[in-house]
């Protein structure tokens, strides 16, 4: 059914549980686990911009962003799930469904992001939405509060 799960990952703990839930699964199904981490628009800009008037950026968002995709491998290896990190930049729905396309994935595992626009995943009414544009199972892991395990999510 699902042999090559996409995790998306972007450190926030929304995404965690989206981990947690997308790993128990790829267990209970024993896929092949993917973990991305999409470094948004806007920045990488932040080193350009400073570079360009003159000045050192002493931030270093993407190694950052590095430092959580290697922690999220770390954890799912500590649960006994193989997976393999990548890194990208860019507009994240563009990069989830490049990946997904590139990996031939069969699920996407990422979190819920309420919000009334439809969702950090979601993009806006103006675009088409993730879920229409994969070409395969979209699964948002949505908890309770609590995270109660008496809850089926």
């Amino acid at each position: 059914m699902f042999k090559r799960v996409l995790l998306c990952y972007d450190g926030t703990e929304v995404g965690r549980r989206a981990l947690k839930r997308g790993a128990e699964l790829a267990i209970l199904v024993g896929a092949r686990v993917f973990v991305l981490s999409i470094i948004p628009s806007g920045v990488a800009d932040a080193a350009v911009v400073a570079g360009a008037a003159g000045h050192v950026c002493l931030v270093d968002e993407a190694g950052g962003y590095r430092k959580l995709l290697d922690e999220s491998i770390q954890l799912l290896k500590a649960r006994g799930v193989a997976a393999e990190g990548f890194l990208a930049s860019g507009n994240t729905i563009e990069q989830i469904i490049a990946f997904s396309r590139r990996l031939t994935i069969d699920l996407i595992v990422l979190g819920h992001y309420p919000q009334p626009s439809g969702g950090f995943w979601w993009g806006s009414p103006q675009r088409v939405s993730l879920a229409e544009r994969a070409n395969c199972c979209v699964l948002v892991a949505v908890n309770a509060a609590d995270d109660s395990p008496s809850r089926t999510t």
